[in-house]
């Protein structure tokens, strides 16, 4: 309960989007050593411990630790920050590794923003990188010739998505073209498909457009006042396979919808979207009768899904949080750990996507179909 304790309170080492400092040296033994000093702010962090066993105070040489930054635009995708950094530390901490991370906030993907950062990066000596960017920010960076020196991982980007000649930039986002071919493969033939008007709903609908030779009927579902009795009144949709590329909230609606105005698809599909317990729990069973799901995230070690868990991330169904733990096992291992089953090929992560079915109790490996 001891080690418990002082890694809940290293979670509030994480909070905030001012730059910060954490230096944990963890030992082969279980007990967590924290240097001297801690730092928030510029102002030292007391820990209280119980008198036995009394915390070590360690120092440790700089150069001696794994120095691990982070850079992120807050106000575009901040809402990633804390779990990333979470996901980070408990890595480190499971596999007792000296380690001292700092953050640093661009506030937006503005170029001055970005260069502004850089320049500090490169000043503080960090050679291994998580960049938190859309391909808006990594438009700048990869123009940027200070950022060619460093190793850069990012969680939010598939190579594919972009164009670089750097080989020091490693990518972490899944595909979801990959994850929809998987997905037509189901198809009956008719189709049909609901999405959210965004970055990410567009480029699923182009991908599915792309992907399948017959879309049939596409609707869009507004963020506000849906009629969805005039939605779902639409022969097209009965017995159809219908592909989902909505977020959970609204493929919960869209479900409970299909039910109560008995539409009955063959099938309801859909990408890492909706690959979350949190859809059962919105749902009926009977809502999500033939309702498939791919999931590209991998099964981890259970102690590092449980350190995580203990600092706030969710490297089980959150697949960003995922992303960070392949990026930092690389930047530190390569390819070389045995705790994570997914490899980096080619300076992309390599997902499998793996179909799954929903169940009374959540979602079910589909071995064949």
């Amino acid at each position: 309960m001891k080690n418990i304790s002082l890694i809940l309170v290293l979670t509030f080492v994480f909070l905030g989007c001012s730059p910060k400092t954490v230096k944990v040296v963890v030992p082969v033994n279980p007990q967590i050593i924290i240097t001297e000093p801690v730092i928030i702010k510029s102002e030292p962090i007391v820990i209280e411990t119980e008198p036995e066993p009394e915390v070590e105070i360690v120092k440790v040489d700089e150069e001696d630790f794994n120095k691990i930054a982070v850079i992120y635009p807050s106000k575009i995708v901040g809402k990633y920050a804390k779990s990333t950094m979470s996901t980070i530390s408990a890595f480190l901490i499971y596999n007792k590794k000296e380690f001292e991370i700092e953050t640093f906030d661009t506030y937006d993907e503005k170029p001055e923003s970005i260069i502004n950062k850089i320049n500090i990066l490169n000043e503080k000596g960090y050679k291994n990188i998580i960049a938190l960017f859309t391909k808006n920010g990594f438009n700048t960076l990869n123009s940027v010739e200070e950022a060619k020196n460093s190793k850069y991982y990012f969680p939010l980007i598939n190579k594919n998505e972009i164009v670089t000649e750097n080989e020091n930039f490693i990518f972490g986002g899944i595909s979801y073209k990959e994850q929809i071919n998987l997905l037509r493969t189901l198809s009956t033939g008719k189709n049909s498909m609901f999405y959210v008007k965004s970055y990410l709903g567009n480029k699923l609908k182009n991908n599915y457009i792309n992907s399948f030779e017959d879309t049939g009927v596409i609707k869009e579902i507004k963020r506000k006042n849906n009629k969805y009795k005039y939605i779902m009144n639409d022969k097209n949709l009965i017995e159809s396979t219908v592909l989902l590329n909505t977020p959970i909230i609204k493929s919960s609606i869209i479900l409970s919808q299909l039910t109560a105005y008995e539409v009955n698809p063959k099938k309801v599909l859909s990408t890492q979207l909706n690959f979350n317990p949190l859809l059962l729990k919105l749902t009926q069973n009977r809502d999500r009768k033939n309702f498939y799901v791919v999931n590209s995230i991998a099964e981890v070690n259970s102690f590092i899904e449980d350190y995580t868990k203990l600092l706030g991330a969710d490297i089980r169904y959150n697949w960003v949080d995922y992303s960070s733990l392949v990026g930092i096992n690389y930047l530190l291992n390569e390819n070389e750990s045995f705790l994570i089953e997914t490899q980096i090929i080619d300076n992309q992560v390599n997902y499998e996507p793996t179909l799954y079915k929903s169940t009374s109790y959540g979602f079910k490996k589909v071995l064949s179909h």
